[in-house]
């Protein structure tokens, strides 16, 4: 009986053991060198897996989580790979444990390292033990890095770590460095840690070396920084804005009333933010951009947060704008669209705000006109009086036709005259908005080309490229301009064609060897020429104006 039952227990871990597939991409290293372990199990998984007895002969350098999905015409199969890059802490026959995945183990393996240790990162009683997110990350991405060190001996509290170092990206240190205490091979460590959140800007294999350990603002010198592989990806999806935003998590809302009826005259503001999980605070686009011939919108304020979390960086935008109609009827809001990509799901994603429907009512006439129109109510005479009265009345009532026939010629001149006043009135009121609209678009001209330009003289092509649109979008307001290809459409110049292409080139191979001065010369001749062909018509424009207000 019991060997029917040690037969049956040998067959059911043997079952639950092949749920998990398990392999390494060599079994013979040195010391100095990397593997790269695969776990794969049916069905998308979320928990981790257990590795805290990995830890006992190996490094965890980084971890990532993959979801595998594939179609066919009758089934679609879903698996969940991680892959974890270990380094040996110890050199000969090293053993991987059976490492538990959901309610599967994976299979043991033993590994062979040889050589030995140079360059020690540890001694027996203190190493660092960092961990990172994972070893592949797209461009523009949140990295998330956590150094770690261990010590037998209390760590001082003048004992802290500088930054980690990888070329080209941004670093966040994320809120203040955790102390405590944690048991590890039967012994009692003390732990110093702390959070960052690296965003590379350059694509390829990189080199990430980690922070250095600082006493009293002077390196330590025993200390020997870690380095870790990372694989910085192209971005993945282009929106039609022409902006990439990849994000863990992006949320859109509406944080101001919006009014049910407006009168002629009255504004409002509208407040917007947008909130992303992962990316920092001036990566986030402008909101509202949308120009209308039934409405005027100017951005009373822009402001960006940025909070400092365990889980990364947290930053939101908001932007308030004021909207004036400019006549009555029904008044349409456009909707607001945020493309994304979804880092944590691999696809494209958008946050987005319905369009608003609003009603402008139309202007109240005079009181002077509606106390007229009261005196024109013919009288009725009364009947039911005799005769002679009547013929009294008749006479009386004549006399009243003939001054209420000259009221009213007199009211009708008036009116007439108080219409020809408001027809005035409403052409000269058109002038002023035409005028404010064109001065707002002219102001925002000249922010978008200064900061255009400042890229420009930097060199910077990704940031050229956006300001380039935004700039357009301005400069051409009679145009819907979201991409490149339209901006190229509304210029008409060849030399604008060769020097948009030449930007898009080097953004998709070099974008580090682009130069900016030719297309900031183009840029500028452009402007001047509108500056000479419109000052005969804004002079003209401003003297219709002012014969209109006289």
């Amino acid at each position: 009986m019991r060997a029917y039952l040690l037969l049956f227990s040998l067959f059911v871990s043997s079952m639950v053991a092949a749920e998990v597939k398990t392999t390494v991409d060599r079994y013979t290293l040195t010391a100095a060198d990397t593997l790269t372990l695969t776990l794969e199990t049916p069905g998308q998984l979320e928990q981790r897996p257990d590795l805290q007895a990995l830890e006992t002969d190996f490094h965890i350098q980084s971890s990532q989580k993959v979801i595998i999905s594939s179609h066919s015409s009758a089934s679609r199969d879903v698996r969940t790979r991680w892959l974890l890059q270990l380094r040996p802490r110890n050199t000969g026959t090293l053993r991987i444990p059976a490492i538990r995945l959901g309610d599967a183990i994976s299979t043991p393996h033993n590994i062979t390292v040889t050589g030995t240790r140079t360059a020690q990162s540890q001694t027996p009683d203190r190493y660092m033990n960092s961990l990172l997110s994972q070893d592949q990350v797209y461009s523009h991405a949140q990295l998330l890095f956590t150094a770690r060190l261990f010590q037998q001996k209390p760590i001082p509290d003048a004992v802290s770590f500088g930054r980690p170092e990888l070329a080209g990206a941004l670093t966040f240190t994320l809120g203040e460095p955790k102390r405590y205490r944690t048991n590890r091979d039967g012994q009692s460590w003390h732990v110093l840690e702390q959070a960052f959140a690296l965003f590379p800007s350059s694509t390829g294999l990189r080199t990430l070396i980690g922070p250095e350990l600082v006493m009293d603002n002077q390196p330590v010198p025993t200390a020997v920084r870690e380095t870790f592989d990372v694989e910085i990806l192209e971005p993945a999806h282009r929106n039609s804005q022409g902006y990439w935003l990849p994000a863990e998590r992006v949320s859109l809302q509406e944080d101001s009333p919006t009014p049910e009826q407006l009168m002629p005259g009255e504004s409002f503001v509208r407040q917007i933010t947008l909130k992303a999980h992962g990316l920092p605070a001036d990566a986030l686009p402008v909101l509202f951009t949308a120009d209308s011939d039934s409405f005027f919108a100017q951005r009373d304020d822009v402001s960006l947060t940025e909070n400092m979390t365990a889980q990364g960086l947290i930053s939101t935008r908001t932007e308030r704008i004021r909207i004036e109609p400019l006549g009555p009827g029904a008044l349409t809001l456009p909707p607001i669209d945020v493309y994304w990509w979804n880092t944590l799901a691999e696809r494209a994603d958008h946050a987005s705000l319905p369009p608003i429907q609003l009603e402008v009512a139309p202007p109240a006439l005079p009181a002077s006109l509606t106390d007229s129109a009261t005196d024109l109510a013919p009288a009725q005479p009364d009947t039911t009086k005799p005769l002679w009265p009547w013929m009294l009345a008749t006479t009386l009532l004549t006399v009243l036709l003939a001054t209420t026939s000259t009221g009213w010629a007199y009211s009708w001149v008036q009116l007439h005259r108080l219409r020809r006043l408001s027809q005035a009135e409403g052409v000269a009121e058109e002038q002023r908005r035409a005028q404010k609209l064109l001065l707002s678009h002219q102001r925002a001209e000249r922010n978008t080309y200064q900061a255009l330009a400042i890229a420009c003289q930097q060199n910077d092509a990704e940031a050229a490229r956006l300001r380039l649109v935004e700039w357009g979008q301005n400069f051409w307001p009679e145009h819907s301009l979201d991409s490149l290809e339209a901006l190229c459409e509304a210029a008409r110049s060849q030399t604008l064609d060769f020097l948009v292409l030449d930007l898009d080139h080097h953004l998709h191979q070099d974008p580090y060897a682009w130069e900016g001065d030719l297309l900031l010369e183009a840029i500028e001749k452009l402007r001047s020429r509108r500056s000479h062909s419109t000052a005969p018509e804004h002079t003209e424009t401003d003297a219709v104006a002012f014969r209109v207000a006289s």
